[in-house]
């Protein structure tokens, strides 16, 4: 009987360490001044993207799906910044949460035109990111630290973010 007492003790403290490290791991978005995660993945054109190969560019990174209305209002801007600023050193890349596969997503990218590459962000990269609810934006410098999460989309968000890249740009350009 005490074996057993034992090993289920030994059994709660592992379940009790287990669930402690995913709390902390799910909450391990990456904050500012930190290293963003590493990636590579392909976008829906087949072109490949990772972090590494995005070094040297100031980069938005968008979580975000079809689904999601603040989403939606937030692509047009995001197509404009890229087509402003692109030229500059900024990639916009979209991350789509979508689970309704390439298809929808494809579709979606064709109906409104979007400019910018667009990545079907699996599970670990949306973890890795800390992805919660969306939309998500991460602004990264061109050494690949984060310099700005934002959350959401709504009036004036334009200007804030705009005036952040512009910023990092320009900072960049030293």
């Amino acid at each position: 009987m005490r074996h057993s007492v034992a090993t289920l003790k030994r059994a709660a403290a592992f379940c009790a360490a287990a669930l402690l490290f995913s709390i902390a791991t799910a909450d391990a978005a990456p904050r500012r001044g930190q290293a963003a995660p590493a990636f590579k993945a392909f976008a829906i054109s087949g072109q490949p993207i990772s972090s590494e190969g995005l070094k040297g560019s100031v980069v938005i990174l968008d979580f975000w799906a079809t689904w999601c209305p603040p989403c939606r209002e937030s692509i047009p801007f995001l197509a404009e910044l890229h087509r402003k600023y692109a030229k500059q050193g900024l990639q916009v890349i979209g991350m789509s949460v979508d689970e309704g596969g390439e298809r929808v997503v494809k579709e979606y990218v064709q109906q409104h035109r979007i400019p910018y590459p667009i990545v079907l962000a699996g599970s670990k990269l949306t973890a890795d990111y800390g992805v919660r609810a969306l939309p998500v934006l991460y602004l990264i410098d061109q050494n690949g630290v984060v310099k700005e999460q934002i959350m959401g989309f709504a009036a004036g968000a334009e200007r804030v973010i705009e005036g952040l890249v512009k910023k990092q740009l320009a900072e960049t350009a030293r």
